[in-house]
């Protein structure tokens, strides 16, 4: 029987099942809006900590020493006992004891929950307010969050802490309206508020437009409906062009696009002096983007200048009109024009965000239109404008790539350099050091007479995507480091020193180690060699965060990470401690965090799949990299499966072509099969597109969108496609893959 089952039916005595019965009642209709909500003394539902839920072999607790490191887990674990058996009182005890003790470690935030659990169902509201409240302060919001917002405001509001009440209730309300949770803090919210004793009214309409909009922004479209149903049945003035507005997007969000659009043209027609016309002629355009005819993007063009050219409308819509219509005309190839509308945004935005896009683009443009003066005036502009830009590692590139166009192989060369130097395994500067090679080749100069050039305020970070752009596995985790501490100050474009040499792991002396540290470590190997390898990852990520410069305990956190596929805990480690190392550090170096982080499985059924074909075994392990992080089970919602994450009727039609018989798609997590099947796969578009980069772009963004940019600026080098690519999920996708494609080839070289 599940741990909660048991909990909820050992806290509620038989006599008083019959008033449970009536709480669940009210709860229902809590969630309607008709009645409210009084949470019953014990926790009617109690979603636990993951290390309160992971398996552990009977007799475990009781096995574990007495003292030391080990004290902490087996109170942990008696507390678990005492609270299944209804024991709340001394569970509270157990739990309190553990996060106060100094080597629970992870454990200490769980316990804490648990204690607050364990108060409230023993009668001791106060002691669970504090329990819950120490849990919100010791980290980063979470799932759990939701549930410790909603019984935090529920015992505040029973000690007559009503201004914490308030605050905990507003908090969840405002931001996850989806959830139950949500529903029951408005319904005790409601109450308060009727009685006076919050100033927070659940109901406002003002309340249930910002739940809307946030529930859409998080894609739950259905809990946003169900807001805006409440807020159109409410008594009072309603406005019915924000709430068709906020359908429309709705509608959008479930790529229900057709009604989307008429939605949006309903908006824009029948109220166009509305604040929120322009902003519905916006998402109109978004609209027409999905499609790939000549009409819709004629259309698309026409609603968007509407917008940026209408000097009454408020300057945020005309920004974000502007530089859909910048994207729009560089996706078609008429880049003349996304140049003049890429100074349309630069004004606009007055250096904001989307003027700083505004000015990256410009200069890429310029190169791309030959306009070299032009593009070396606007990337050097750039520079200097934005030193902190995520893009700045971009605008060197593309400097360099001007300045070589100019006959300046020197001040290209330097550019180059600096991207070399301090963003060495980046997309740009592995693309900046194949330049440099070609640069060398065709002109005799030495890089090393090139100092690189430096920027004026180097930030404390390295700007720009790191080689080890995150991977996402099927569950969405990411899956890789990203950017690295760097460090100097120079004028723009002057030359600038390299950087201290990348420390990598096996370069640094070993760290320094208390013995209350050694002795967690010690913990977490025990959890690992007993089989509860789970635990133990828990308990290296949290050592590993509390000691960063210990690289031992990091590189041992991240290969059983990475082991288990827990691929975000591992990606945070990996950046905290060797974000130098990833970002700059020698290939050659890298070690065991290559083998973490890059590993090259199933190299023979990759060099047979690709057995005849120009295709680089590199771009396939990337692709993979990518796509599962290598885990042959992995499985993403839309029901795509294994390595290279096959749809089951892609694969049975690739089956089909290969001649493999007899095919079922339970095959699919069998590697070999699924190499076999994708390799084939990928085989089919490469030959029908010819060049990686499209061939990336079909399966990130359809055959259909490709097509329209094939015709505006297929005929680009790839370089300056990849650029243009208009959508950023797909432009990402497509540098991280390539990436990885690059780095694996310069693992391999510096073996």
């Amino acid at each position: 029987m599940p741990r909660q089952i048991r909990l909820i039916r050992s806290a509620i005595p038989p006599g008083r099942l019959l008033w449970v019965a009536v709480c669940v009642c009210l709860v229902l209709a809590a969630r309607a809006g008709a009645e409210p909500w009084d949470p019953p003394a014990t926790p009617s539902a109690l979603p636990l900590p993951r290390s309160a839920t992971l398996p552990v072999p009977p007799g475990f607790a009781d096995s574990l020493a007495v003292g030391g490191a080990m004290a902490p887990l087996a109170a942990f674990f008696r507390g678990l006992s005492l609270l299944d058996s209804g024991a709340f009182a001394q569970a509270a005890q157990e739990f309190s004891g553990v996060a106060a003790h100094p080597l629970a470690g992870f454990l200490a935030r769980d316990a804490l929950l648990l204690a607050g659990y364990a108060r409230e169902a023993a009668g001791d509201p106060a002691g669970a307010l504090a329990a819950y409240e120490g849990w919100l302060a010791a980290g980063p919001e979470m799932l759990l969050s939701q549930t410790v917002w909603l019984r935090a405001g529920a015992v505040a509001a029973r000690v007559g802490e009503t201004r914490k009440a308030g605050d905990f209730l507003r908090k969840l309300c405002l931001t996850r309206p989806w959830t139950d949770e949500a529903g029951h803090a408005a319904a005790l919210a409601r109450v308060l508020f009727a009685s006076g004793r919050i100033d927070w009214n659940p109901d406002a309409p003002q309340v249930l437009l910002a739940q809307a909009e946030r529930a859409i922004d998080a894609r739950r479209t259905e809990a946003a409906t169900r807001i805006l149903d409440r807020l159109a049945a409410a008594p009072g003035d309603n406005d019915p062009a924000r709430l068709d507005y906020l359908r429309g997007k709705i509608d959008f969000a479930k790529r229900r696009t057709d009604e989307a659009l008429a939605r949006f043209r309903g908006v824009r027609e029948r109220f166009p002096a509305s604040t929120i016309a322009p902003w519905a002629a916006y998402h109109e355009a978004r609209c027409l983007w999905r499609r790939t005819d000549p009409e819709s993007a004629v259309a698309m063009e026409r609603v968007l200048r509407r917008v940026v050219e209408d000097v009454s409308v408020e300057v945020r819509a005309r920004e974000v009109s502007a530089r859909h219509l910048m994207l729009l005309l560089a996706e078609q190839g008429r880049l003349a024009e996304a140049l003049e509308a890429a100074g349309i945004l630069a004004d606009l935005g007055r250096g904001g965000e989307l003027a700083e896009q505004a000015r990256a683009l410009s200069g890429v443009l310029c190169f791309a239109l030959g306009r070299f003066p032009e593009a070396e005036a606007h990337l050097a502009g750039f520079v200097k404008d934005f030193p902190e830009s995520d893009w700045l590692p971009g605008a060197r590139h593309w400097l360099g790539r001007t300045l070589a166009a100019r006959g300046d192989a020197r001040g290209a060369m330097g550019w180059y350099r600096a991207n070399m130097a301090w963003n060495t395994n980046s997309y740009y500067g592995l693309r900046s050091a194949a330049e440099a090679r070609v640069l060398a080749a065709s002109t005799g100069l030495d890089p090393a007479a090139a100092p690189p050039a430096r920027v004026a305020s180097e930030r404390a970070r390295t700007p720009g995507a790191a080689v080890v752009v995150a991977a996402t596995n099927a569950a969405g985790e990411s899956a890789g480091p990203g950017n690295a501490p760097s460090a100097g100050v120079a004028p723009v474009g002057t030359p600038g020193a390299e950087p201290p040499p990348a420390m990598c792991p096996g370069q640094a002396a070993p760290a320094a180690r208390s013995p209350e540290v050694r002795a967690m470590f010690e913990r977490a190997e025990f959890l690992d060699r007993s089989g509860l390898s789970e635990l133990a990852e828990l308990d290296l990520a949290w050592l590993a965060a509390a000691h960063p410069d210990d690289a031992e305990l990091a590189l041992s956190h991240i290969r059983l990470a990475t082991r288990l596929f827990r691929l975000g805990p591992a990606t945070a480690t990996a950046r905290r401690s060797f974000g130098d190392c990833l970002s700059r550090g020698d290939p050659a170096r890298f070690g065991p965090l290559a083998e973490a982080l890059y590993p090259r499985r199933h190299v023979g059924a990759i060099r047979a799949a690709l057995s005849g074909s120009d295709v680089s075994e590199n771009l396939i392990l990337g692709l993979i990299r990518q796509e599962s992080f290598f885990n042959e089970k992995a499985r993403s919602s839309a029901g795509a499966v294994g390595l290279m994450q096959l749809l089951p009727q892609t694969a049975a039609n690739m089956a089909a072509r290969i001649g493999l018989k007899p095919f079922a798609a339970t095959m699919l997590t069998d590697p070999a099969v699924n190499i076999r099947l994708g390799v084939e796969y990928y085989k089919t578009r490469h030959a029908q597109y010819g060049d990686a980069a499209h061939t990336l772009c079909s399966y990130n963004a359809g055959a259909g969108k490709l097509a329209v940019w094939l015709r505006g600026i297929g005929g680009l080098e790839q370089d300056l496609f990849v650029e243009l690519i208009p959508y950023e999920e797909t432009r990402d996708y497509v540098r991280k893959v390539l990436t990885n494609a690059m780095f694996y080839e310069a693992l391999a070289a510096g073996r």
